[in-house]
């Protein structure tokens, strides 16, 4: 068995140190990220003939800064002319019989439009063919 001579104990050290460095510079597989971003949700729900009773309720997803108007596009078939809603899912408003799709927010009468209601977490909407 050889001794080694304190010059090649320390070229070992060094030469060992040094692969172990360049070892730690390579790429290294990275932990899947986890998706931070939380999902809000709102609860949509449809009264087809302001009856008090509800005929689809749905629970969508919405973003930062999401319109009811565009969360509504997203999630139901929604026909509308300026702005003013005028079908959702195929039930669409009856001009002659004086009924329109209104709606409440967190229980209270909307007083914007829903292009102008922004969207958040928590909220619902309860939309109702009403006369007003």
């Amino acid at each position: 068995m050889k001794i080694l001579t304190f010059k090649k104990t320390v070229t070992v050290l060094v030469a060992t140190g040094f692969a172990l460095s360049l070892a730690a510079c390579g790429k290294q597989a990275e932990a899947p990220k986890k998706d931070t971003a939380s999902k809000d949700t709102a609860t949509i729900t449809l009264d087809f003939e302001n009856d008090k009773k509800v005929d689809e309720t749905k629970k969508i997803t919405i973003i930062k800064d999401q319109t009811l108007l565009d969360a509504l596009k997203e999630n139901f078939k929604i026909e509308e002319k300026s702005g003013f809603i005028t079908s959702i899912d195929g039930k669409a408003q009856d001009q002659a019989a004086n009924k329109y799709w209104m709606f409440d927010v967190n229980g209270k009468m909307a007083d914007k439009g829903a292009a102008d209601i922004h969207l958040k977490k928590g909220d619902t909407v309860a939309f109702y063919l009403g006369s007003f």
